[in-house]
């Protein structure tokens, strides 16, 4: 499957589910794009709708969360002081969870600010990990996203 790279949406890989990674990020034309995807510090985070199961898929380091089932839970959160973000999800099988420098960090237009919740609409934007836990906040637009990328084509 193809999915469009996060960080840059001029970008692709061909993502092979069962091994859980991508290819190297490309141009590419006249290809069916179903979700997206980022490799982040060698992990690859993809995205992307099953539509047997009628739900989308996280996929992280090989391992996969319907992340539509009640047994599953995100988790995002920033350390204003220390510049971190934190994001976790689990079901009742498995549990990623990783700490990492926040999007925000070098950004001179950003002032850290925890009451600033005017703010925290850009995660989704800006961190893959962000727009999971958007998602998971937004059940009730699930086939919304999964019709989205079921009919996405590259030009």
């Amino acid at each position: 499957m193809y999915l469009r790279n996060f960080d840059c949406l001029v970008e692709y890989t061909q993502f092979d589910p069962s091994e859980g990674v991508g290819d190297g990020f490309t141009d590419i034309e006249g290809q069916d794009i179903s979700g997206v995807c980022s490799e982040v510090d060698g992990v690859w985070v993809a995205i992307y709708p099953d539509s047997e199961k009628n739900t989308i898929l996280v996929q992280i380091d090989g391992t996969t969360w319907d992340l539509y089932s009640p047994d599953t839970e995100v988790a995002y959160n920033h350390d204003y002081e220390n510049e971190k973000t934190s994001f976790r999800i689990s079901d009742n099988s498995n549990t990623f969870t990783t700490t990492y420098d926040a999007w925000w960090q070098d950004r001179p237009d950003f002032e850290p600010n925890k009451w600033a919740a005017s703010r925290e609409d850009e995660n989704a934007d800006e961190d893959i990990f962000g727009y999971i836990l958007m998602l998971w906040h937004r059940q009730e637009k699930k086939q919304h996203y999964i019709n989205n990328w079921a009919n996405e084509q590259v030009d």
